[in-house]
């Protein structure tokens, strides 16, 4: 077993010193089979076999570079993804929505932009972080706090599961 007590995983595998992406689950309460992978994502489609609800949950881990966020961008605003498919999206996109997602001025404003678009393109709901603020800090003197990790889900998930939500925990060693 990996990550006890699950017992079932996806991944992509890390580059270099960052990136990588884990999705585990426990097999008794879901079947899973990933359903897409490429360097900025993995996807896998649950089945619950409480009662045959199929979903879709797909972690992101998205590039840093100007360069990289880009080309991501480019990916994520043209996701095929059906109305009809409850769906999950989640994960680190080393971007943020507004400058308020900062704790000190600046920011690229284009980028923000793009990122909105993209959302909104794809129909996404945001889901609602309880618990802290920003999700990622460079744990300096005077750090820099970012809001970095989203959570978003279909149309058709916030109908079908309305109560939804995201909570934080601390993290030491990662983000």
């Amino acid at each position: 077993k990996i990550c006890p007590p699950f017992d079932s995983f996806e991944f992509i595998p890390y580059v270099g010193a960052s990136g990588g992406s884990i999705i585990t689950w426990k097999s008794n309460l879901f079947s899973g089979s990933k359903v897409f992978e490429n360097d900025y994502c993995v996807s896998v489609e649950f089945v619950s076999n409480h009662n045959n609800e199929p979903w879709i949950l797909t972690n992101i881990y998205a590039p840093c570079t100007a360069p990289g966020k880009w080309a991501f961008l480019q990916w994520f605003k043209n996701i095929n993804m059906s109305d009809t498919v409850n769906w999950l999206i989640v994960g680190d996109f080393n971007l943020y929505r507004n400058p308020d997602d900062r704790n000190k001025p600046g920011g690229d404003h284009l980028e923000m932009y793009l990122f909105n678009e993209a959302i909104s393109a794809l129909g996404l709901v945001e889901l609602p972080l309880k618990g802290r603020r920003f999700t990622w800090s460079n744990k300096q003197l005077s750090p820099l706090l970012e809001r970095l990790d989203w959570f978003f889900t279909s149309a058709l998930w916030t109908v079908t599961y309305p109560n939804t939500f995201s909570s934080s925990v601390v993290n030491e060693t990662s983000d």
